[in-house]
C-alpha cells in the first residue's frame, strides 16, 4: 500500500511540474485569445454594419428608380386625361391617335383604355383587346372597387398586378376625367393605363440586382404585407427596407444579399494576421516551456519504461499461464499449482477432475474452427458457473479441462464431477444451430498421507473408463480401475506401436463355390503379429484399437497388404478371382473423399468391400451414401457382412443393392439342428434371389452344413469344413496343394 501511495503521489508532483512549466504560456495564450476574439468581433460588427448600409443604399436607389418609372407612366395618362377635358366629344380617331403619340414615348403603358360613364368603349391598341371593350366597371366585380375608388377619390388609382380581361398580368392606373363648364365639374368617365409588369420590373432594375428582392404592399389585416414580387421569406431574414408613397398607392420594397448576410466578409486575412500576432507573443514562450521540459521528460520515459517493463513481465506471466481463448489456467497453471504452497498438508484432501468433450471432433469439423472455439468458450463458462468461488478450472488440452477441489468429504468431488457433465450435457448453440456436445469425467483424490505426483494421471485413467463406459458418465478413480486400465492403455500403446511396425497383418480364408468347391475369392482377416505373444486374433486387440481411433488405420493397412499379395499371387500364377477386405463406414467415407481409392491398383471385380449389417443401412449420412456410388463406379463391390444379426430394413438394402449377403455364423451353425434356423436362412436366400444378390454362408464348421447350405440355395461357403484362415505364404502352398491333387482351384 505504500508503494502505491508513493508512486500515485510521484505521478501527481510530475503532472503539476509539467504544468507549472508552461504557466506563462499558458497565460500569455489566454490573453491572446481573448484579445483576438475580441478583435475579430469588432471587426465582424464593422463589416456587418457596412455591408447593411450597401444594402439600404441599393434598395433606396431601386425604389426610385420604380416610382420614377411609375410617375412617368401616370403622367403620360394625364396627358390624354388633358385632351379629353379639352375636347369631350372627340371620337374614336381622335383617341387612337391622342393614344398612338403618348405609346410612342418610352415608357412602361402597354395599353390605354377610355372609360365613359364606366363603361370601356374605347381601347388602343384595339387588337387582341377587343374582350375589354363593353366592360362595365359597375357590375364587374373584379374592376369595380378600383373605378369606384378613382370616381369617388377624384385622384388616380394604382392596382395589381391583377389578371387582364384580355389575358395577361399586369398594373393598373385608372384616373377619373372631369368636365369643366364654367364652375361645374361633371363627371365624364375614367380612363386606364395597362403598365407591363416584367417591363417595370426590368426597366427597374429589379431582374439584374444582385440582391434577393421582395415588394409588398398593405393587405387587409393590420399588420400583414401582400407580396406580389419576390419571395416572401426575405421579410424573415433581417432585410433593409426602403418606401414608395405616391399618393396613390404605397410600397414596400425589402431587400437581402443574395448569399446572406455576411458571406463576403472575408475575415480570412485579418484572422491570419491577428494569430501571427499572438503566435508570436506564445511561441518564444512555449519555446522556453519546452527546454525547461526536456530535462523533466527523461526522468519520467526512464520511469515510465521502467513500469512498462514490469506490466510486460506481468502480461507474459499471465499469457504463459492461461489460455487465450477461454482465458482459463492453462496446463502450465496446472503443473505449478500441483508444486505450489496448495498442496502442503492440510486436513482437506485435494480432488482434480478430468472433463473431456464427448463429441467435440464432431461439432469442429462441421462447423469449423470458429464453430470449435464457440464450444470451448461456452464450455469454459459453464465451468465457472458450476465449481466453488475456491475451485480452479483450467484448460490443458483441446477439448480437455481440470478442476481442481479441496474438501473433506470425497462424496462432494463425485457430486461435483455428475453436475459439470450434466452442465455439460446441455445443448450449445452454434451458428444458429444447437450442437449437444456433452462431456466425459474422471475423479481422483489424495489420499490419506498420499502422493499427489500421479494424482493427475489417475484421473486420466479414470476419464479413460468413463469415456469406455459409453460417454456421458463420471467415473472415480480405484486400484483396480487402474490396474484394468493401465492393462488396456498398455495394450493401446502397443497397438499404436504395432501400426508404425507393421505388425498388423492380413490372414486369408478362401471362399467356395457350393457346387464344385473351387477357390472363388478369399477374405482378408486381420491378425497381429506379435513379437512376444504370436499370432494374435481380432478378439484380442480389435475392441481397444476401436477406442483408441485406429480403426481406419487397420483397415488402410489390411486393404493395401490384401492387394500388394493379390497382385503377387496374379504373378505366381495364382488366379484368385475376387478379395473381400472388412471397410468401416467412417473409413468408406475417408476412401472416397481423399481420392484414396483412385491411387489403388486392381481390376475391377476383384475387389470387394465387406460392411456390417448394422452400421451399412440405417441413419448414414450422404457422404456415406455417395461414397457407396463412388465404389461402385470404380468397379468394387459391395457385400452385407454378419447378415441376419442387424436391423436393417429391406427397404434400406434394396437402396444400397451390394453384390452379396454374407449370412452370419450364428445363423449358420444350427441349421443342422434347427428346422427354423434352416428356414431363416431359406429366406435370405429367397431375398438375394428376388435381387440378384449372390449369397455367401460363413461358419460352414462340418461338411454336412455345406450338403444343407447348398440345397437352401446359397452360392459361396466359407468356413473350417474347407479351410482355415492362413497366412499368405500359406495360403499359396494351400492352393497349390489343391492344385497337384486335381482339385478344383478356380
Amino acid at each position: 500500500m505504500p508503494t502505491s501511495l508513493e508512486k500515485l503521489l510521484h505521478e501527481a508532483g510530475t503532472y503539476l511540474g509539467r504544468r507549472a512549466t508552461f504557466a506563462p504560456a499558458i497565460l500569455a495564450t489566454v490573453v491572446a485569445l481573448i484579445v483576438f476574439v475580441l478583435a475579430d468581433h469588432q471587426r465582424q460588427a464593422r463589416l456587418n454594419a457596412d455591408e447593411r448600409a450597401e444594402v439600404a443604399e441599393k434598395i433606396t436607389s431601386l425604389a426610385a428608380r420604380l416610382q420614377t418609372n411609375l410617375i412617368g407612366d401616370i403622367m403620360l395618362l394625364q396627358g390624354i386625361v388633358a385632351g379629353i377635358a379639352v375636347n369631350p366629344t372627340m371620337d374614336e380617331a381622335e383617341y387612337a391617335r391622342l393614344s398612338a403619340q403618348v405609346l410612342q414615348t418610352p415608357s412602361q403603358l402597354k395599353i390605354i383604355t377610355a372609360a365613359p360613364n364606366l363603361v370601356v368603349r374605347w381601347v388602343y391598341p384595339t387588337h387582341g383587346n377587343e374582350k375589354v371593350i363593353g366592360l362595365d366597371y359597375r357590375t364587374d366585380k373584379q374592376q369595380h372597387d378600383g373605378a369606384m375608388a378613382a370616381r369617388n377619390s377624384h385622384n388616380i388609382v394604382l392596382v395589381g398586378p391583377i389578371h387582364l380581361v384580355q389575358g395577361g398580368e399586369g398594373f393598373i392606373a385608372r384616373t377619373p376625367v372631369y368636365i369643366t363648364d364654367g364652375r361645374a365639374q361633371t363627371f365624364w368617365g375614367l380612363l386606364s393605363g395597362v403598365i407591363d409588369v416584367e417591363k417595370l420590373y426590368s426597366d427597374s432594375g429589379l431582374t439584374t440586382t444582385d440582391l434577393d428582392i421582395a415588394i409588398s404592399s398593405p393587405a387587409a389585416s393590420a399588420n400583414a404585407k401582400n407580396v406580389f414580387y419576390g419571395d416572401a421569406s426575405i421579410l424573415d431574414r433581417d432585410p433593409m427596407f426602403a418606401s414608395l408613397d405616391m399618393g396613390y398607392g404605397r410600397w414596400t420594397i425589402a431587400g437581402t444579399p443574395k448569399s446572406g448576410w455576411g458571406s463576403h466578409n472575408n475575415m480570412t486575412v485579418f484572422r491570419l494576421a491577428a494569430g501571427a500576432v499572438c503566435l508570436a507573443v506564445v511561441a518564444p514562450m512555449l519555446w522556453a516551456g519546452s527546454l525547461a521540459r526536456s530535462r523533466q521528460k527523461t526522468i519520467v520515459k526512464l520511469r515510465e519504461r521502467e513500469s512498462d517493463l514490469m506490466l510486460a513481465r506481468q502480461d507474459m506471466e499471465y499469457q504463459s499461464l492461461h489460455d487465450p481463448l477461454t482465458e482459463l489456467p492453462n496446463r502450465r497453471y496446472l503443473d505449478r499449482l500441483l508444486a505450489s504452497e496448495y498442496l502442503r498438508p492440510e486436513r482437506t484432501l485435494l480432488s482434480l477432475i478430468h472433463v473431456d468433450l464427448d463429441a467435440f471432433k464432431e461439432v469442429n469439423d462441421s462447423r469449423g474452427h470458429a464453430g470449435g472455439d464457440t464450444v470451448l468458450r461456452v464450455t469454459a463458462s459453464r465451468l465457472r458457473d458450476v465449481i466453488g468461488p475456491d475451485d480452479v478450472a483450467m484448460r490443458i488440452g483441446g477439448d480437455e479441462f481440470v478442476i481442481a477441489t479441496r474438501g473433506d468429504n470425497p462424496k462432494a468431488f463425485v457430486s461435483l464431477a455428475h453436475s459439470i457433465v450434466r452442465e455439460l450435457s446441455t445443448p450449445i448453440l452454434v451458428d444458429g444451430v444447437e450442437c449437444k456436445v456433452g462431456a466425459s469425467a474422471g475423479v481422483a483424490w489424495q489420499r490419506e498421507n498420499g502422493n499427489v505426483a500421479h494424482l493427475l494421471g489417475n484421473a486420466d485413467l479414470a476419464l479413460y473408463e468413463a469415456k469406455r463406459q459409453g460417454r456421458g458418465q463420471a467415473e472415480v478413480f480405484t486400484r483396480k480401475l487402474g490396474d484394468a486400465a493401465r492393462a488396456t492403455k498398455k495394450l493401446g500403446d502397443e497397438i499404436e506401436a504395432a501400426i508404425e511396425r507393421n505388425e498388423l497383418v492380413p490372414y486369408f480364408q478362401p471362399q467356395f463355390d457350393v457346387n464344385t468347391h473351387s477357390i472363388v475369392g478369399v477374405e482378408a482377416l486381420v491378425r497381429w503379429d506379435h513379437p512376444e505373444r504370436g499370432i494374435l486374433a481380432p478378439a484380442q486387440f480389435l475392441s481397444v484399437a476401436e477406442e483408441r481411433g485406429w480403426s481406419s488405420a487397420i483397415d488402410r493397412l489390411v486393404l493395401q497388404r490384401s492387394l500388394f499379395e493379390l497382385t503377387r499371387w496374379d504373378a505366381a500364377g495364382m488366379y484368385v478371382p475376387r478379395i473381400s477386405v472388412n471397410v468401416s463406414a467412417q473409413r468408406l467415407v475417408e476412401l472416397a473423399n481423399r481420392w484414396e481409392l483412385s491411387s489403388l491398383v486392381f481390376q475391377r471385380g476383384r475387389l470387394c468391400f465387406e460392411l456390417l449389417e448394422s452400421i451399412s443401412f440405417e441413419g448414414q449420412s450422404a457422404a456415406f451414401q455417395a461414397s457407396i456410388q463412388n465404389v461402385k463406379e470404380l468397379g468394387i463391390d459391395i457385400e452385407i457382412d454378419d447378415f441376419g444379426t442387424g436391423h436393417a430394413s429391406i427397404l434400406s438394402l434394396l437402396e444400397l443393392r451390394p453384390r452379396r449377403l454374407k449370412i452370419d455364423r450364428q445363423i449358420v451353425m444350427p441349421i443342422t439342428q434347427s428346422t427354423s434356423q434352416r428356414r431363416l436362412v431359406s429366406s435370405i436366400v429367397e431375398i438375394g434371389r428376388s435381387q440378384n444378390i449372390e449369397i455367401v454362408a460363413e461358419g460352414v464348421e462340418t461338411m454336412e452344413h455345406a450338403s444343407i447350405l447348398r440345397d437352401l440355395g446359397c452360392h459361396v461357403l466359407q468356413g473350417y469344413a474347407f479351410a482355415r484362415p492362413m497366412s499368405s505364404e500359406e495360403f499359396m502352398r494351400f492352393y497349390e496343394a489343391r492344385k497337384q491333387a486335381g482339385q478344383h482351384v478356380a
